[in-house]
């Protein structure tokens, strides 16, 4: 059932878009919707750059995955 939601997911946008040139088929999308869709891509590109930075761990470090120490559980944590 997962993999059929993240395919209709991955296709939602190539079906919007076939849908609005058989619709539409002589029309330009206006200029307020070439801005609109100009600005979301700026703010997805900036959040993937945000994100990029997001508790990073510093380069070269190594990096322990949580686990189980005298019975209590130790979290994930990146040495140098």
């Amino acid at each position: 059932m997962m993999q059929l939601l993240e395919l209709l997911l991955l296709f939602a946008p190539l079906a919007a878009f076939i849908a609005w040139r058989v619709l539409a088929p002589g029309k330009v999308p206006s200029a307020g919707m070439i801005v609109s869709m100009g600005a979301a891509l700026a703010i997805l590109a900036g959040s993937l750059v945000w994100l990029r930075f997001q508790d990073a761990a510093p380069r070269g470090s190594i990096y322990i995955p949580a686990h189980i120490e005298n019975g209590r559980i130790v979290p994930e944590r990146h040495t140098p």
